[in-house]
C-alpha cells in the first residue's frame, strides 16, 4: 500500500474503487500479508462503501462499532479470525448480501438474531465451528441461495425449517462435519439444485420431493434403507459411496428401475457399500457408473440399454464370476472398463473391440480369464492402457497387438503366456511401459524393440528368455520436446518395490487402482505375498514427466537364461533408477561404465557367473540404496568407498575370491 498517503487522491490508491463523483465504493486488499486487527469501524464510516475484500491475509481480530454500515459484499476468507463477531456484524451491516468468512479459525456461532431476508450467499466453511446449526439461521432467509458450512465440527441434526423458510436456497453444503440422525425435509424444497451432506454420520436420508435437484452427495455416511421414494428427473450427479447400503441395488430406489427414477443422470457413484445380486440396468443418459467394492455376484446382459451413453464402467473388487465381461459388450460408447479383482472366467470375447471401439482403458487384472489374447485386440485402436495381468491367459502375444498405436501401458504379467516377444511391438512408438514378467516367454529380445525410444519401464523378469542382452537396451537419447505427448491417467498407479527381490523373482510390479483404496489393496494376496514398499502416482498424474527422460527408468531382466556379458552401453542410461540382471547365466566383468549411472538406486547382478574385480567406479553411485552382487565369481578387494561400505555382507557373499570390509578376513 505504498501509495496510501495523505494529501493524495484516495481514488488512485491501490485497491480502492470510487464512484463517478469520487465516493469510495470498494476496497480490495486481498493477499497483501496484512496482519493484526482489521479496523472495521473506520471502514464502516464510509457511507457508500459497498464491497470490502481482504481475503488471504493474516488478520486475527476485527473491531466493529455499533454505527450502521452500507456494505453489500464482505469477503474476509483465508485469515486467522478467531472471535465471534457475526451477531454484531449482521446487526450493524443489515444490507450485506454476500458474506464469506471461510478458511478462518472461528469456533462458534452464537447467532441470536437472523441472517435476514437480504442475504443471498453465506460461506462459513473450513473453520472450527462447533455445536449445533443455529435454528435462527433459517427464520428469515427468503433470499438465501447459497449456504456453505462444510468442514467444521457441527453436531446434531439439520433444522427442518431450513427447507421451509429458505425457499430460494439453491446450493447447500454441510459436508465434513459430525452431523447425525435422519433427514427427509427435502419434500418442501422447490429450488434446491446442489446438496452436499458427505462425510457426516447421517443414518437415514429420504427424498420425497426433488423437482430441481441436480447434484446430491451423500458419500461417507452411515445411510441405509431406501433413499429415493420419488423420481428425480433433474438429477445429474449422485454419490452414494461409503455408506451402509445393502441388499439388491434397486432397493435404494424403492425397487424401481433407474430409468424410471432418473431422466438426466450423468454420474452415479455407489462404491464401498454392501450391494448384492445382479448388476443394474443403467439409464440411457448415464455417463459414469462406479459400483466398485460391493458384493455384486452376477452380470446383467442388459446392463446397457439401446442408445446407452455410458463411457466409464467401474466394477472393481466385487464377487463377479463367470463370463460377466460379455455383459458389457452392449455398452458401445465405453471408454473406460475396469472389472479388476473379481473372479471373471472364460476367454476375452473375440468381438470385444468391434463392439467397444472407443475403449481407451481396459483393466481386467486379478481375475481368472483363460485362453489367449485375441488377435482382434488390434481393433481397439484408441487404447491407451491395457492391463490383463494376474489372470490365467495362455498362448502367445499376437503380432497384431502392434495395431495399438496409441498404447502407453501394456501390462501382461503373471499369466502363462508363452512364445516369443513379438517383434511388431517395436512399431508401438507411444509405448512407455512394457510389463511382461512372470510368464513363460521364450527366445531373445527382438532387435525391433530398439525403436521404442520412449520406453521407461521394461520388465520381462521370470520368463524363459535366452540369448545375449543387446547393447541397444542401454540407449540414451536427447528428448525432442516438440514431440512430447501428454497423457493424464484417471487412476492411481502403484509401483510395488519388492524388498526381497530374489524370493519374489521381481524388483518391481505395477498395479493400477481405481475403485479400491490403497489400504484395502494392501490386504490382498497381490500385495502381501512379498515384503514391499509402495510408491504412488495419484489420479491425474501427468506422465509428461516420463517423456522427458533420456533413458529407461527401470530394467528388469532377472530370472531368465540370458548369456554373454553385460553390455558396456548400459553405462549411458543417465536416468536409470533400477537395473536387475540377477539369476541369469551372465559371464565376464562388471562394466566400469555402470559407475556412470548417477541416478541408480537399485543394482542387482547376483546369481550369475560374473568374473572380475568390483570396479572402483561403483563407489560413485551416491543414490544407491540396494546392492546385490552376491553368488558370482568376483575376486579382489571390495573398493573401500564410503558408499559401498554401507551395504551388508549379504551384498557380497558367495564370491570366494572377494576380500575386504565388510567381509571377514
Amino acid at each position: 500500500l505504498n501509495n496510501w498517503k495523505a494529501g493524495t487522491d484516495v481514488c488512485q490508491w491501490i485497491g480502492v474503487s470510487c464512484s463517478s463523483v469520487g465516493r469510495i465504493t470498494g476496497i480490495q486488499l486481498d493477499s497483501l500479508s496484512l496482519s493484526g486487527l482489521l479496523p472495521f469501524s473506520t471502514i464502516q464510516a464510509l457511507p457508500q462503501l459497498r464491497t470490502l475484500s481482504a481475503s488471504g491475509n493474516n488478520f486475527t481480530g476485527i473491531k466493529i462499532s455499533p454505527q450502521k454500515c452500507s456494505l453489500e459484499v464482505l469477503n474476509l476468507s483465508s485469515n486467522d479470525f478467531t472471535s465471534d463477531f457475526l451477531d454484531i456484524l449482521l446487526v450493524t451491516c443489515k444490507d450485506i448480501r454476500y458474506l464469506n468468512l471461510s478458511h478462518n479459525k472461528l469456533r462458534k456461532i452464537s447467532l441470536k438474531g437472523t441472517i435476514g431476508h437480504v442475504m443471498v450467499s453465506v460461506d462459513l466453511s473450513h473453520n472450527r465451528i462447533s455445536g449445533s446449526i443455529p435454528a435462527s439461521f433459517f427464520t428469515l432467509c427468503k433470499s438465501l441461495r447459497f449456504l456453505d458450512i462444510s468442514s467444521n465440527q457441527l453436531v446434531g441434526g439439520v433444522p427442518e425449517d431450513m427447507f421451509i423458510n429458505c425457499r430460494s436456497l439453491q446450493e447447500l453444503s454441510l459436508s465434513s462435519n459430525n452431523l447425525t440422525g435422519e433427514l427427509s425435509g427435502l419434500r418442501s424444497s422447490n429450488s434446491l439444485q446442489k446438496l452436499n451432506l458427505s462425510t457426516n454420520f447421517f443414518t437415514t436420508f429420504q427424498i420425497k420431493h426433488c423437482p430441481t435437484l441436480e447434484e446430491l452427495d451423500l458419500s461417507f455416511n452411515n445411510i441405509s434403507g431406501t433413499v429415493f421414494w420419488k423420481d428425480c428427473a433433474a438429477l445429474k450427479m449422485l454419490n452414494l459411496s461409503d455408506n451402509h447400503l445393502s441388499g439388491p441395488f434397486l432397493s435404494v430406489f424403492a425397487n424401481r428401475s433407474l430409468a424410471t427414477v432418473f431422466k438426466s443422470l450423468k454420474v452415479l457413484q455407489a462404491d464401498h457399500n454392501n450391494f448384492i445380486g445382479e448388476l443394474p440396468t443403467v439409464p440411457p443418459s448415464l455417463n459414469v457408473l462406479d459400483l466398485s467394492c460391493n458384493l455384486f455376484s452376477t452380470g446383467n446382459p442388459n446392463i446397457c440399454p439401446a442408445r446407452s451413453s455410458l463411457k466409464s464402467l467401474l466394477l472393481v473388487y466385487n464377487r463377479l464370476h463367470g463370463r460377466v465381461l460379455n455383459s458389457a459388450m452392449n455398452c458401445g460408447n465405453l471408454e473406460m472398463l475396469d472389472i479388476s479383482i473379481n473372479s471373471l472366467a472364460g476367454p476375452i470375447p473375440v468381438d470385444m473391440c468391434s463392439r467397444l471401439p472407443k475403449l481407451q482403458h481396459l483393466l481386467l487384472w486379478g481375475n481368472n480369464l483363460e485362453g489367449s489374447i485375441p488377435a482382434t485386440i488390434s481393433n481397439c485402436s484408441e487404447l491407451v492402457t491395457l492391463n490383463l495381468s494376474f489372470n490365467n491367459l495362455t498362448g502367445v502375444i499376437p503380432q497384431q497387438i502392434s495395431g495399438l498405436k496409441k498404447l502407453w501401458l501394456l501390462l501382461l504379467s503373471n499369466n502363462m503366456i508363452s512364445g516369443a516377444i513379438p517383434a511388431s511391438i517395436g512399431s508401438m512408438l507411444s509405448l512407455r511401459s512394457l510389463v511382461l514378467g512372470h510368464n513363460m516367454l521364450q527366445g531373445g529380445l527382438p532387435s525391433e524393440l530398439r525403436n521404442n525410444k520412449g520406453l521407461t519401464l521394461f520388465l520381462v523378469n521370470d520368463n524363459q528368455l535366452t540369448g545375449q542382452i543387446p547393447g541397444w537396451i542401454g540407449r540414451s537419447s536427447e528428448v525432442e520436446e516438440d514431440k512430447i505427448t501428454e497423457v493424464t491417467f484417471p487412476f492411481l498407479m502403484v509401483f510395488a518395490i519388492n524388498i526381497e527381490a530374489s524370493i519374489c523373482k521381481a524388483y518391481e510390479e505395477v498395479f493400477i487402482l481405481q475403485g479400491i483404496r490403497l489400504d484395502d489393496f494392501e490386504q490382498l494376496p497381490f500385495a502381501t505375498r512379498c515384503r514391499r514398499w509402495f510408491f504412488l502416482a495419484p489420479p491425474g498424474f501427468n506422465l509428461t514427466i516420463y517423456t522427458l527422460v533420456n533413458s529407461p527408468l527401470a530394467i528388469d531382466l532377472s530370472h531368465n537364461s540370458f548369456t554373454g556379458t553385460i553390455p558396456e552401453e548400459f553405462g549411458g542410461m543417465r536416468d536409470l533408477n533400477v537395473l536387475n540382471l540377477a539369476h541369469n547365466l551372465l559371464t565376464g566383468a562388471i562394466p566400469s561404465t555402470i559407475g556412470n549411472l548417477k541416478n541408480l538406486e537399485w543394482l542387482d547382478l547376483s546369481q550369475n557367473w560374473l568374473e572380475s574385480n568390483i570396479p572402483d567406479s561403483l563407489g560413485n553411485l551416491t543414490f544407491l540404496n540396494y546392492l546385490n552382487i552376491s553368488n558370482n565369481k568376483l575376486f579382489g578387494r571390495v573398493p573401500q568407498s564410503a558408499q559401498l561400505a554401507l551395504f551388508p555382507v549379504s551384498s557380497y557373499e558367495g564370491n570366494p575370491g572377494l576380500c575386504g570390509f565388510p567381509l571377514a578376513e
